[in-house]
């Protein structure tokens, strides 16, 4: 990679819509490329670069590039480019564990017929109106909601739940337990309409 161009850094960082855009994503997209292939292959490349430009026109205006006291520029651009793949990986991880949660709630399983194939997103439109409808109903507390939604939907153990709630495991378990069976009364209700 050629050194980092100090007038390239000041023109972008001070017009948005400058034109030399073009010549920075040309001297750093190949790179941004590489080091996510290598480093984090199951990402959708193309996002997380463009997530990654983002924070690099918001940061530009008052960035200074310092290469002997603040390090490289390029270094700096892999650090957002790691973090924001990062993100994505997490973000994959939540919804795999939030579908996996509805799925133990209601039974969506493969069907034959059409018929079969509506009832199915019947059940699944009616699983994710009894959750909203779980969530705001206004006997449960923000955090019995919070509880839940930690360990219920987003997998989160519920020892550490507990920890942060300054409560008991067993509390933790009881809560989850008790919502649960709510949110399956509500979706079953919802099923049989």
């Amino acid at each position: 990679m050629t050194t980092t161009s100090t007038t390239l850094l000041k023109a972008i960082g001070a017009d948005l819509d400058s034109p030399r855009w073009t010549e920075f994503v040309a001297r750093y997209q190949p790179v941004m490329e590489s080091f996510l292939a290598q480093q984090f292959p199951s990402v959708d490349a193309d996002d997380v670069m463009q997530e990654t430009l983002i924070v690099i026109a918001r940061v530009l205006p008052d960035y200074h590039y310092a290469p002997d006291t603040k390090g490289h520029f390029r270094n700096y651009l892999l650090g957002i480019l790691k973090n924001k793949a990062r993100e994505e990986l997490k973000r994959r991880s939540r919804a795999a564990k939030a579908d996996e949660a509805a799925k133990e709630f209601v039974d969506i399983s493969p069907k034959a017929s059409q018929q079969d194939c509506y009832d199915e997103d019947w059940r699944i439109a009616a699983y994710e109106v009894a959750l909203q409808q779980l969530l705001a109903d206004p006997r449960h507390t923000e955090r019995t909601r919070q509880i839940f939604i930690r360990t219920a939907l987003k997998g989160e153990s519920p020892t550490s739940v507990a920890a942060l709630f300054g409560t008991t495991r067993n509390n933790v378990d009881q809560t989850k337990k008790r919502m649960t069976a709510e949110l399956r009364e509500l979706a079953t209700r919802l099923t049989d309409e």
